[in-house]
């Protein structure tokens, strides 16, 4: 009979994203709290990307709600935007994982726009173009991000 890789790691990838939930927690000035990275979504990311049947929608929708719990923000909005950019990240994550890093970051960086943009039209918060830094420091850590959780995830065999 052949085997089957059974899934583990489960706790690890959860405390990947508790530790993201707490950078993103981290209190900053502000003149320094628009250059916060998104965190939480670029683990998200990372995980559905890596392994498309862990970490799905519902999970991003779980992960979402909490943050917007812990963040104060309107209930619901970072919870869809989650949703949301990781359904297109399963459907597109056989070819993400084809490009390299630049270029993931690259597509990353329209995904991490478009939950700004959800968030800002659902809130109706209207601010600044500095409001857009974080995707742009998200998506320049991007590269960082990923061998750091590829190395994560080989060194605790998550799969």
């Amino acid at each position: 009979m052949a085997s089957v890789d059974k899934p583990q790691g489960g706790f690890i990838i959860v405390m990947s994203v508790m530790l993201a939930m707490i950078l993103m927690l981290i209190p900053l000035s502000e003149s320094w709290r628009f250059l916060r990275p998104e965190w939480v979504l670029l683990t998200l990311m990372y995980w559905a990307m890596a392994l498309p049947r862990r970490v799905g929608v519902g999970y991003a929708w779980l992960v979402g709600l909490f943050m917007d719990v812990l963040l104060g923000g309107t209930l619901g909005v970072l919870a869809f935007a989650y949703a949301l950019v990781i359904y297109l990240i399963l459907h597109f994550h056989l070819q993400l994982r084809q490009f390299p890093l630049w270029q993931q970051a690259l597509s990353l960086m329209s995904l991490i726009l478009l939950v700004h943009i959800v968030t800002v039209v659902m809130t109706t918060k209207v601010t600044g173009w500095h409001a857009w830094l974080p995707a742009i420091v998200s998506t320049v850590l991007w590269p960082f991000i990923h061998i750091f959780l590829r190395g994560v995830r080989r060194t605790f065999h998550v799969r």
